[in-house]
């Protein structure tokens, strides 16, 4: 193991900065800035966080900001202050925000310009006093003098007195980030991920993708998201720039991958299907990547095959893990002219562990290792696997387990809730998840076979399925949604009928311009039911 994977994350951003300093690290609301210039916003912030924190002892501080300078720089801040940061996301409801607040039991809050309105109602509900930074206000605002139980600091406060912090502090707190996930009894689950979970990440990219401080990252995710800290992190390590992709352009950067030249993107599938319906995936339209990762959600063959087009030059990964394996966990290198004839039921595979972490099936209570025509519930284990869930020792001892593998080992793993298989030589296969597999009229089902034969019908990758009635009760059919499909719902439908069995035909198809997207990019199931349950509800036969 090597020494870094118990440092402060914050030391890969530090020791670049300290090799080259005028290199640049950020672009970012249309400006660039050096790492000599990031770092000048980072170490204020930190030695303010130092010198006024309330509570030493509490390991974690939370970030209230979105894409901004700040929102980076305070990331950064957090980590050379010794603590944990929890981000929060303006586009959130004040629920969420203020249920993840109060969870995570954080007394210090970095603001930027664009989340003070927001943070207005957040910091009235609060219960604690709060220690409040404002790094982005001159002087403190209007709105803070009927809040006034809470401290605030500006501009002159931050950035007047001398820095205290010239360094990251000793990794003495093991918590590089604590990231809230959608819980199944509706309240958020807190994922602790450790300086070592995060090290260990870091270290494997930079031996799987050689990056150098030439290249140029795409940020394309919300902080609330793990896959933001893959792109900050490694950029920041390789000593590379990272372009801040503005939001208007999210899910159509097109426009600014050429503008910029980036050499690396990493992104969910989703904005691969969003562009090719705008029409903005033209053969070589991308020459500068070199690398392309997605991951989060599902990718397609015919995904894949677009993109590559678009990208002539670039290496194209399609990644997976769960928030409790570290961002991403298992790999597939896409390789034209083989890859085509290794995906299933027309996804790309998900490949195979990343060094020094193992991953296996568990069947029936077992674990089984590289066992064909199996389908079982992933399991993962090594430095990656993340501690457990935040105060929350129920669902922690439910998760994460001592097993024994194949090879009479003891070790201890966490269950992804993930089904999956593996093939020689491929490595393992995305099923589905396991609560999306529903009895229907007594026989099982894979909502995910369904939707592979509905993509082949429609014509359009854009297609989902969901069980009815919704809520996990007695589920008797499914609904299908396509987008953007040429066929009549009556052809796709009598197709079906053809080719499943009468209880896996969908009950009827909604047709939509384009299928919801959640504040991470992934298909929002929510959403989707919500779109039916009333239209649908209205029909049921009275008892």
């Amino acid at each position: 193991m090597s020494a870094c994977q118990e440092a402060n994350i914050a030391h890969w951003f530090h020791r670049s900065a300290t090799r080259h300093p005028s290199r640049p690290a950020m672009f970012v609301e249309e400006q660039q800035y050096s790492y000599s210039e990031l770092q000048q916003q980072v170490i204020p912030i930190a030695s303010t966080i130092e010198r006024q924190d309330p509570n030493p002892e509490n390991p974690v501080a939370a970030v209230f900001a979105y894409r901004s300078l700040t929102a980076y720089a305070s990331v950064l801040a957090i980590a050379y202050a010794g603590k944990g940061y929890v981000p929060l996301n303006p586009y959130f409801p004040l629920a969420r925000n203020l249920r993840i607040a109060d969870l995570s039991g954080v007394e210090i809050l970095i603001l930027d310009a664009l989340c003070a309105e927001p943070a207005q109602d957040l910091l009235n509900a609060i219960q604690k006093n709060m220690t409040v930074l404002l790094p982005d206000h001159p002087i403190l605002p209007p709105w803070t003098q009927p809040l006034s139980r809470h401290r605030f600091f500006c501009q002159a406060d931050i950035f007047g007195p001398v820095a205290s912090l010239r360094a990251p502090r000793p990794g003495e707190n093991p918590i590089a980030y604590l990231l809230f996930t959608s819980g199944s009894t509706g309240v958020p689950k807190g994922v602790v991920v450790s300086s070592h979970n995060v090290n260990a990440f870091v270290t494997t990219l930079l031996e799987r993708y050689q990056p150098t401080p030439e290249d140029r990252f795409s940020q394309h995710s919300d902080m609330t998201f793990d896959a933001s800290v893959y792109d900050q992190f490694v950029c920041w390590a390789a000593g590379g720039c990272l372009y801040s992709i503005p939001q208007k352009m999210r899910m159509a950067p097109a426009q600014f991958i050429q503008d910029h030249a980036l050499t690396f993107w990493e992104s969910v599938p989703a904005v691969i299907h969003f562009m090719k319906r705008m029409y903005l995936l033209k053969p070589g339209t991308f020459p500068s990547l070199r690398w392309s990762v997605f991951g989060g959600e599902q990718l397609t063959q015919g995904a894949v095959q677009w993109w590559q087009a678009a990208a002539p030059h670039s290496r194209i990964e399609n990644s997976y893990g769960p928030t409790e394996g570290t961002i991403c966990i298992t790999g597939y290198f896409w390789q034209t002219g083989r890859s085509e004839a290794e995906c299933l039921n027309g996804m790309v595979p998900i490949g195979t562990p990343y060094a020094g972490q193992t991953a296996a099936l568990l069947v029936d209570g077992q674990l089984l290792q590289e066992k064909e025509e199996v389908k079982g519930e992933l399991c993962l284990s090594g430095s990656q696997v993340t501690p457990g869930y935040w105060n929350n020792p129920t669902d922690t001892e439910r998760c994460y387990l001592t097993l024994v593998d194949a090879h009479g080992q003891s070790n201890r793993w966490y269950k992804t809730g993930d089904l999956v298989t593996w093939k020689q030589g491929v490595g393992f296969y995305y099923v589905d998840r396991i609560d999306r597999q529903l009895k229907i009229r007594g026989y099982r089902v894979e909502l995910a076979e369904i939707e592979h034969l509905l993509r082949e019908i429609s014509g359009t990758d854009q297609v989902a399925v969901v069980g009815w009635p919704a809520g996990g009760g007695n589920v008797t059919s499914v609904i299908g949604f396509v987008c953007g499909s040429r066929r009549s719902d009556g052809e796709i439908l009598a197709e079906c009928a053809q080719r499943l069995p009468h209880y896996m035909v969908p009950r009827q198809l909604q047709r939509l311009p384009q299928l919801p997207l959640n504040a991470n990019g992934k298909t929002d199931t929510g959403q989707l039911l919500a779109l039916i349950t009333t239209g649908l509800e209205s029909k049921q036969p009275q008892g």
